[in-house]
């Protein structure tokens, strides 16, 4: 669901991927992000996907706008809120993922 989440957990009935990201953060570690995965692309400092490591965002372009976001958590997969009507899932960034552009952003 678009523009679902916020720092206090989901909105409008569930997150999106952003708003995922933006309540994870700031709960685990009480950074705020932005609000969109367009602006989690300038968030933090970026890391070559060879050195990307659990904790890093993985802002993909998979729509030409930058429009995913999720969280690396090792081990080639991501936790991520897929799209509307899906649940919060794990998968792997291999396979589907991998053949769109990512920028990984540390911010921890």
């Amino acid at each position: 669901m678009w523009g679902g989440g916020s720092t206090t957990g989901p909105t409008k009935g569930g997150y999106d991927c952003s708003g995922l990201m933006l309540y994870a953060f700031y709960q685990g570690a009480r950074i705020t992000l932005p609000r969109t995965s367009q602006q989690m692309r300038h968030s933090g400092t970026r890391v070559p996907r060879s050195q990307i490591r659990p904790g890093d965002l993985i802002v993909i372009n998979n729509d030409g706008n930058w429009g995913h976001v999720g969280l690396y958590i090792g081990d080639n997969t991501m936790v991520h809120a897929p799209r509307p009507g899906k649940t919060v899932e794990t998968t792997s960034t291999a396979g589907y993922w991998e053949r769109y552009d990512w920028d990984a952003r540390r911010v921890l």
